[in-house]
């Protein structure tokens, strides 16, 4: 008897190779067939055609793995437009060009203070577990001591990753 485990579980993604359909693209990425069509229409993919079927090879592949990154950290698809005009040489006018740049490092600082944000807020969560696992191996069973206590912990260990100007007076 033939047993069907691929159904039962997530799907395989699918192995490498040099080129894949867009149903096996969008697998591999988890993503729908419909966005890749999307992406496409915007102009952000342009996967090459065989027999009138859409092909991405491994440039594609990395293009589009770029423009997931960049949506997962929240830039828009003009966004990333933007910045794949360049790097395709779309946008040539050193005006234009310089423009973008200084757009580019605007946010290139937005990100590295995200990126510390992220971490310290990391940090702190981790720190609220660490107090949970403690709260719960030593609350007594009794349930007198309520949760006092506790947010006492978590608010002196936020308070100790505040920068100055974010501490309430």
């Amino acid at each position: 008897m033939h047993s069907n485990l691929a159904t039962d579980s997530a799907p395989e993604k699918p192995a490498h190779h040099d080129s894949w359909s867009i149903a096996d693209t969008a697998l591999h990425f988890e993503i729908t067939t419909r966005a890749l069509r999307f992406y496409e229409d915007k102009g952000l993919v342009k996967p090459h055609r065989l027999a009138g079927r859409r092909v991405f090879n491994i440039d594609d592949r990395a293009r589009l793995e770029k423009i997931l990154r960049a949506k997962r950290i929240g830039f828009s698809l003009e966004d990333i437009k933007q910045f794949l005009d360049i790097t395709d040489g779309d946008v040539t006018d050193q005006e234009e060009l310089l423009r973008r740049k200084t757009s580019f490092e605007a946010v290139i600082t937005r990100l590295r203070n995200k990126r510390k944000d992220i971490e310290i807020i990391a940090k702190d969560m981790q720190d609220l577990c660490t107090i949970i696992d403690n709260y719960i191996e030593n609350a007594p069973q009794d349930g007198k001591r309520g949760v006092f206590e506790f947010a006492d912990a978590y608010d002196a260990k936020f308070r100790a990753h505040l920068d100055e100007d974010f501490i309430p007076v």
